[in-house]
């Protein structure tokens, strides 16, 4: 048993290291807290105040975030709670509600969902680019047994990281930190501290029902603690594989290098992987190379299935037999040719967003261009896929003749109508608007898997924290 195994309070020394990370944050930049009111954000609140206090800044540049789901009678209630405890150590804070019909099945993950969309839109809105969340190491312990249960890879049971940075998201959603300080605390030292303080929280009757994943896994906390799997051996289980993971993250990056010619990425969103070269990696790396772009030329919204991406692989690498052929996973399409493998956006399966912008406008399109239009753009553009309209526009005598079926799935600027800019072709149709507008094809920044680490599977309840 070491010294956080004892449901001791926490003191201020401890206070001082969870917060450290703090300090590589721009100084005076304003900080969001997500706090439910349950024990481990309240605590989270709580340590956050006497952090500030000893360091001389003022609690009220900061903002307390809680979201009201409406899925119980009294909800209202604790967010006024909250509200009321917020202000007496003195945040500011704003109460979020989820508004509108509710699903009749897979409430918690609407809810966690919706949960996160209201606070990125808030904090966009307010120019706050710092969120901390409240896990705790029991919820570390929880999240791999969860993903064990799951098969999960090394990912997956790399567990919850203490800090990820959320790229631009769809709808004009602002990049994002996300910093869990509690991530390697007990929650019973957590509710030590709030009793010596006498201070109370809100208790989630679902954190009860054995409905829910998490509640069952507490239930076998004892029989699992009595053949050594403690909340402190699993969470440092996890710790070593997300430091492993980091590794091979790395090793992938290299190996995707633009000098190793491995994985060619074409500004038009598609890429073309040498495949003689992909066979000699080991395994591991070259199911990353080929997942990280299917989740790029697909720009799905969730992660590549694990296990359909291993069967795509499989036979994509053909090390038994030469395949040709193409299959499609995760809105991507991909083509095996010869010595190359093509992957691109799939044609047909959702269809491709059609935008109004003005000037100022910073959007994600489909989930791989960048879009951006300079605040000195009169009037305004409509975005959409270029498509096979949009080709023949180019095909006019003189123009370039295109045959490739990617470049229907690019981004286009149309004015009333008329094609005015594809940049990623370098098609300008109006003069002056190569200054005033972009958009850029993400490529292999794009990895999903990181934000994946905004939320462990499964959220503690529909109501608790982050």
């Amino acid at each position: 048993m070491t010294a956080d195994d004892i449901p001791n309070p926490i003191g201020s020394d401890e206070v001082a290291r969870l917060f450290a990370p703090l300090h590589q944050e721009p100084s005076g930049d304003p900080i969001a807290l997500a706090v439910s009111g349950g024990s481990d954000s309240t605590a989270l609140m709580v340590l956050f105040a006497d952090w500030l206090q000893r360091e001389g800044v003022p609690a009220g540049r900061h903002l307390v975030l809680t979201v009201d789901h409406g899925l119980r009678a009294d909800s209202g209630v604790e967010a006024q709670q909250v509200a009321a405890q917020a202000s007496r150590l003195g945040f500011r804070h704003a109460t979020l509600i989820w508004e509108g019909e509710k699903p009749s099945t897979g409430v918690q993950a609407a809810a966690r969902k919706a949960r996160y969309r209201l606070m990125r839109d808030h904090l966009a809105a307010h120019g706050i680019g710092t969120l901390l969340t409240a896990h705790t190491r029991d919820d570390q312990a929880e999240t791999l047994l969860m993903r064990l249960a799951r098969g999960s890879g090394l990912d997956g049971l790399a567990g919850i990281a203490p800090s990820v940075d959320l790229p631009p998201g769809p709808g004009g959603a602002a990049a994002l930190r996300v910093l869990r300080p509690l991530l390697g605390m007990p929650k019973a030292r957590l509710m030590a501290t709030l009793r010596e303080r006498g201070l109370g929280w809100s208790e989630d009757p679902s954190n009860l029902s054995q409905a829910y994943e998490r509640p069952r896994l507490r239930a076998a906390q004892a029989a699992l603690e009595a053949v050594g799997l403690t909340s402190a051996m699993l969470a440092s289980s996890a710790g070593r594989l997300r430091r492993v993971r980091t590794a091979i993250d790395a090793m992938t990056d290299a190996v995707c290098a633009k000098d190793r010619n491995l994985v060619r990425t074409h500004p038009c969103g598609f890429f073309r992987i040498d495949r003689p070269a992909l066979k000699r990696l080991p395994d591991e790396i070259a199911l990353r190379v080929i997942g990280r772009c299917i989740a790029a030329a697909g720009g799905a919204a969730e992660p590549v299935s694990l296990a359909k991406l291993e069967l795509l692989v499989a036979e994509v690498q053909g090390r038994d037999r030469v395949w040709q052929g193409h299959r499609t996973l995760a809105r991507a399409h991909v083509v095996v040719e010869g010595g190359f493998i093509q992957i691109e956006r799939e044609p047909g399966r959702v269809p491709l967003p059609a935008l109004l912008l003005t000037g100022g406008a910073s959007v994600l399109w489909d989930g791989r261009f960048v879009v951006e239009i300079a605040p000195g753009l009169e009037g305004s553009l409509e975005v959409g896929a270029l498509g096979v309209v949009g080709m023949g526009e180019f095909e006019r005598p003189g123009g370039p003749v295109i045959r490739s079926r990617p470049l229907q799935f690019v981004p286009a600027f149309r004015r009333q109508g008329r094609l005015v800019a594809v940049p990623c072709m370098d098609f300008w149709g109006e003069p002056g608007l190569e200054r005033l507008i972009s958009a850029a094809f993400v490529g292999l920044r794009y990895n999903l898997a990181r934000a994946g680490d905004w939320t462990p599977d499964g959220p503690k309840s529909a109501s608790e924290e982050v």
